[in-house]
Order: C-alpha cells, then structure tokens, then sequence
C-alpha cells in the first residue's frame, strides 16, 4: 500500500496577502469549492493503492487542516505536528520514522493545483515498482515554459523511468530556454516516493544532524487527539533544508517519473494567473474586482470592491485586511518591502 505524506508546513508566501500564517495556502480555495489541501488528499482518495494519509504541519495550523480534511471525509492516519517550520527534510524524516520500514511513502506538497488527476496517478503507480525495489523515486513535471525559479533535472528524452543526470537549481531565463528546448529537463514537482526505510536511512547518512534531532523529537512526541503526534520541542534546532536539496541533489541514485498532469505550484501571482487563464488581453479578475483600459493587469479581492483602470503591467491584490500594488515586474522583488509593512502593523 501507498501511504500518501500530505507536506502542509508552508505558508505560500509569494501570494501575500492571498496567503498569509493565518491563512495559508493550502487552505484556499482558488480553483473550485475545495481548499487546495482537500483536492490534493482527494487525488489520493481515490486511489485503491493507497492507505489513509498522514499529515505533517504545524502546531498551529493542526486542528484548522484536520477539519479542512473532515469536511471531504478523509480521516488522516496522523498528524505529525512541527514546534516550527523546518522544510521538508526534517517533515519527510518525521513521516519516515512514524511509518513502518516497509511502507511505501508518497509525499505530495498540498499547495499545488493538478489539472488531470488520472495522469497524476498514472504516474504514481509507474513510480511503484521501482519503489518497491528500494529506489528513490522522484516526479519531473514537463516544462511549458523558461521558469527561472523552479528546479530542473535532466533526464533525458522519451517516457519512462529515468535515472536523474544532475539538478540545476532556478537558472537564469536564459539557461532555463535552453534546457525548455531541448527536451531534455523536467521540473521537480517536490513530490517523491520510497519505502520508508529507504528514506530514513538517505537522510542518515545525507542528512545526520536532521535525521539525529528528528529521532529525539518523534521519541519525545506527546500524543494527542485526533491521532496528533506532537514532536517534541528539539525539533526547531533540526537544520532547515528541502529534501531536494539536501538528498535528492546529493544522492548517487535517483529516478524519475515524467508526470504530464496540468501541474502548477502556483508560487506566484504570475502563476496563479496562468492557472487561472487569461483574458485576450492578458488580464486575469478574480472576486470583488473589475479592470478596463489596461493590459497584462491581475487584480484579486476578497470582498473590497476594487476597481483598476488605465494601468498595465500591475498585481493589485486585496486580501485579509492587506493590499498589494506592484508591477508585474517587481513583485518578487517585493518581499523585504512585505515583510517590513508586517513588522510595523
């Protein structure tokens, strides 16, 4: 049986004020009625493969995800809760110590869209086998487009299982063209799978100082409602750093698996426009907005009526007591400005 690992630590800070600690990512509901954490445990739900899920995220977001997950009917075999937030290697190693050696664990970040769900688990069960034979086995999305800030691997050509040649971390646009054009390179989607005992013993050996601090947390975890685990507070001195940076990256084996399912991370306003498609305009409204006499504008409100006219070129964005005005050209470079206005307010 696959064990899905529903990864739901982070924020999505990139979509400030959409997202915010309070109301983070996984929790709205940008595509449809569904939260973006209950499409992606329904994706799972419906595989026969595949047992309850286990879910690690935050002491504080805990109870607010199990109830997201109430309303579509998934009872989470657990809830691993982290002190603080620590990327996914530390997540990963908690889920690994929790399951049994023989598990086959499948971890999914929940703050992703996916288009086509059956391609989605076609992929995942291409993935199984090899799993089940002790590799690391990772998923490659299909590039659409020169995206300099997501992660590469070169596999190679043709369908498949691959072996991964090498990774290469956000390259510039350029770089990034060139490996789109050649056909050679997939995305790293953030979702892998492995037997648990597999992964345990790559992030030992990659990762010891993770994998020795999240031991002691999981030993020390006090137990609670909700079949919630919560890990000890030794947990927050645990090194912060992705499991694809820190093993994926670092491993001498890895495959993987192309998975051609309309994926997005939506990590930013740009992408979640694109998910949300565009007028023949290039304008992208969504809630209580309306935009005339202007090209290339994304405006979202959540409930302030927010009218944009005669401007090109900008994110407007109205959102849990928050507002966003930035060119579609600065606005990842937005963040210190971001996190200034919070410190202040």
């Amino acid at each position: 049986m696959i064990t899905p690992v529903l990864l739901s630590g982070g924020v999505g800070s990139r979509l400030w004020p959409l997202s915010t600690p309070e109301s983070p990512k996984q929790l709205l509901r940008i595509a449809g009625d569904e939260s973006l954490l209950q499409a992606a445990a329904r994706r799972v739900m419906g595989m026969q493969e595949a047992s309850a899920p286990v879910m690690v995220t935050s002491r504080s977001l805990g109870r607010r995800l199990i109830e997201h997950l109430e309303e579509i009917g998934c009872a989470p075999a657990a809830v691993l809760t982290e002190p603080v937030g620590r990327n996914t290697a530390p997540a990963a190693m908690a889920a690994a110590l929790w399951a049994g050696p023989d598990d086959l664990l499948l971890g999914l970040p929940t703050d992703h869209l996916v288009a086509d769900v059956e391609a989605f688990r076609a992929a995942i069960r291409e993935g199984v086998s090899p799993a089940e034979q002790g590799e690391l086995v990772i998923f490659g999305i299909p590039p659409t487009h020169p995206h300099p800030g997501l992660g590469y691997m070169e596999v190679g050509s043709g369908p498949g299982v691959k072996r991964v040649r090498r990774f290469v971390e956000k390259p510039g646009v350029e770089t990034a063209g060139r490996m789109v054009e050649s056909g050679d390179y997939l995305w790293n989607g953030g979702m892998f799978l492995a037997r648990a005992a597999v992964l345990r013993e790559a992030i030992a050996r990659l990762l010891p100082v993770v994998a020795e601090t999240v031991a002691e947390a999981f030993s020390t975890a006090a137990r609670g409602e909700d079949r919630t685990i919560e890990l000890g507070d030794c947990f927050e001195v645990a090194p912060s750093v992705s499991v694809a940076k820190g093993v994926w990256e670092r491993a001498e084996r890895i495959l993987a698996v192309r998975m051609d399912a309309g994926w997005s991370d939506i990590g930013s306003w740009e992408a979640l426009g694109e998910a949300l498609g565009r007028d023949e305009l290039g304008n992208v409204v969504s809630g209580s907005a309306v935009a005339e006499a202007g090209r290339c504008v994304q405006v979202h409100s959540d409930g302030a009526k927010t009218a944009v006219v005669g401007v090109s070129d900008v994110v407007v964005a109205v959102a849990n007591g928050r507002v966003l005005v930035a060119s579609r050209k600065m606005w990842e470079k937005a963040g210190e400005t971001i996190d200034r206005l919070e410190s202040l307010f």
